[in-house]
């Protein structure tokens, strides 16, 4: 296997415009901040079944909410923040029943939040349990993950700043960005049949031919260059199609290159390429654009693209995206990401990117 597309690492300049996404990663806590200056903030480490998580909503009167989540029962009693006893009024939070071996204690409550974060920064470990059954989340990190929440949503200075708090009222704090509108998708059209894909995938293999050979596109071993089954054919227009073709294949993924094709002219297939959205400062190792879907497929009755590369086969990080199909191009809708495994349920992933009527 050559390759499956590389995770992205989209910005890391603290610098960054409300509207540019955000990702960073400070020792056990990474933060992301998606087109809407909406920031998620995530605690945890890979020995220890807990995570804190940390969602704060740009703008003013921005919610702002923190949430233990625990893969086992939370000891209120015994929780400690370095040792010493954590004095957490039980009654502005909320302790959620047992399910399938998840626990949660969270609130919603800004000032409470605020107040609890500003002992967890000075810490290093948030604790429950005794000896053996001692369990914990690492805080180093969450300082500088305040940091860059409070300059991406333009609260330094001010009364709602998670770090760097001062005089600044409320209503001087910029508002949210507004996403960008729903997209309106091409109409849908009927399947195509077994002969044409089968036409189309052909003419596209053997027009493609050395740029397959150049990125040592999968083929089973033994196999005739008959044998397509992986490949995917579905109308965009009535004159245009997009066929996806299997390139990269791994233990539980497998990666596609895409490409436009006129449906009566399959041999001038055009590769597709999406650029990733912009930004100010972009990390040198920054992927310029996906050239290659992985687990892809399309949603002709939606007419949406979907990817999903997961960085381990568990599905604890990678990344996600999807795109309408206007009827001439693809807009991107959604886009999340987790570069390493920092808790969440398999394909639970910070956004980067949303568009209006998005999750």
């Amino acid at each position: 296997m050559r390759r499956l597309l590389p995770l992205l690492l989209l910005c890391v300049s603290a610098s960054a415009c409300a509207t540019t996404p955000v990702y960073r990663q400070f020792k056990d806590w990474v933060v992301a901040c998606d087109n809407t200056a909406r920031c998620e903030a995530r605690g945890a480490n890979e020995i220890s079944p807990l995570m804190l998580r940390l969602i704060a909503e740009a703008g003013p009167a921005g919610g702002l909410s923190l949430a233990l989540e625990s893969g086992v029962p939370v000891d209120l009693a015994t929780l400690r923040v370095d040792g010493k006893p954590l004095a957490l009024e039980a009654r502005h939070w909320t302790l959620s029943p047992e399910q399938d071996g998840m626990q949660t204690l969270d609130s919603h409550d800004p000032d409470r939040v605020r107040a609890l974060l500003k002992v967890l920064r000075n810490g290093h470990e948030l604790t429950f349990g005794d000896g053996e059954r001692e369990r914990g989340v690492p805080l180093d990190g969450l300082s500088a993950s305040l940091l860059l929440i409070d300059e991406t949503q333009g609260r330094l200075g001010n009364v709602t700043a998670l770090l760097r708090s001062g005089d600044k009222p409320a209503s001087q704090v910029p508002a949210a960005p507004a996403p960008p509108p729903a997209v309106k998708p091409a109409s849908a059209l009927q399947p195509l049949d077994d002969d044409t894909r089968e036409r189309l995938i052909g003419a596209v293999r053997r027009a493609q031919s050395a740029l397959l050979e150049t990125e040592n596109c999968h083929r089973p071993a033994g196999d005739d260059s008959t044998d397509n089954t992986f490949d995917i054919a579905v109308g965009l227009t009535p004159r245009e199609a997009l066929v996806l073709i299997e390139c990269w294949r791994g233990a539980y993924q497998s990666s596609h290159m895409a490409f436009r094709t006129p449906m009566d002219r399959p041999a001038d297939a055009r590769r597709l390429v999406l650029p990733t959205p912009t930004c100010s400062s972009p990390d040198e190792g920054r992927q310029a654009a996906w050239d290659a879907f992985t687990n892809a497929g399309y949603n002709n009755d939606e007419s949406v693209l979907y990817h999903m590369a997961k960085g381990r086969g568990l599905a604890d990080c990678g990344e996600s995206a999807s795109w309408v199909f206007d009827g001439r191009d693809f807009q991107l809708v959604q886009w999340n990401y987790l570069g390493s495994r920092r808790g969440g349920e398999p394909g639970d992933w910070p956004a980067l990117w949303r568009s209006a009527g998005s999750p």
